[in-house]
């Protein structure tokens, strides 16, 4: 059971759970809603991430989407209508945000995405009265949301549209990439990374990573960009349709990735 709550005094559509326990990873999450006003419902967005949504003093290293702005954009230059459901991440989202973790004995990530997908996702749609087969199907997240964003559409192909910014790709590679050719020919992945990401890492990428891996070691930068190149170019050999976008001065923040959400969005 949900009991929701009002997240902010500013909005009067969107509603934060009470934290809901993950007893394998000994941490919580909570579910973050967000209803149009005047709209019929016409997408749906499942997004990880969700503190990084709408508000920036509640966001994890304060930066945000700023998402009910850009929604209320779209809702009023349009007929659609935007429903959110989105999950928090926790201190232990290296685990629960990892769907291809080097110990396979136990995969908390695809866990997680089977426990929000199968156990609360039909409670918020019946709660809400939203009919998801009438919609379009949106699944979105940055960085390792990012990975958890395409692995959610390969588990569960009703997400036919999946937004992935700037994919925390080295996480399981090269499993990850092998797990690409599985997704549903009927998806359109949107994708983007920006040229400037490299400062992420903290380090020499060379000393940090396999240098055997096909990918450009050059410097951090390229790294990324290369990696995030590799997935777009698996899709593309495998048929599946994408809109890819790459942001000369784009860098590791919601900050970036706003005006490449706008585009997506406009785009389904």
């Amino acid at each position: 059971m949900l009991i929701f709550s009002k997240y902010e005094n500013t909005f009067d559509n969107i509603f934060v759970s009470q934290p809901v326990v993950d007893i394998n990873i000994e941490d919580s999450n909570c579910f973050i809603i967000r209803f149009p006003k005047f709209k019929r419902i016409s997408h749906f967005i499942l997004s990880f991430d969700a503190e990084n949504l709408f508000s920036q003093s509640k966001s994890t290293f304060g930066y945000s989407f700023n998402l009910e702005d850009l929604l209320l954009k779209h809702e009023n230059t349009s007929e659609n209508g935007y429903f959110v459901l989105g999950v928090t991440s926790n201190k232990n989202r290296k685990k629960q945000y990892n769907p291809y973790p080097r110990n396979k004995n136990y995969n908390h990530a695809v866990e997680h995405i089977e426990t929000i997908v199968e156990n609360y996702l039909p409670i918020v749609l019946s709660d809400y009265d939203v009919n998801l087969s009438s919609t379009k199907r949106i699944v979105m997240g940055a960085s390792m949301g990012g990975l958890m964003a395409i692995k959610t559409s390969i588990l569960y192909p009703i997400f036919e549209n999946i937004f992935s910014f700037s994919p925390a790709f080295w996480y399981g590679y090269v499993d990850f990439i092998e797990d690409l050719k599985n997704i549903n020919k009927k998806a359109l992945c949107n994708l983007s990374v920006g040229l400037k990401e490299g400062d992420l890492f903290g380090d020499e990428v060379g000393n940090i990573f396999p240098t055997e891996w096909d990918l450009d070691f050059s410097n951090n930068d390229n790294f990324y960009v290369s990696g995030v190149r590799k997935i777009n170019e698996v899709f593309q050999k495998n048929k599946i349709k994408t809109n890819y976008i790459e942001q000369s001065n784009g860098k590791h923040n919601e900050n970036s990735w706003l005006p490449v959400l706008d585009k997506f969005l406009i785009s389904t």
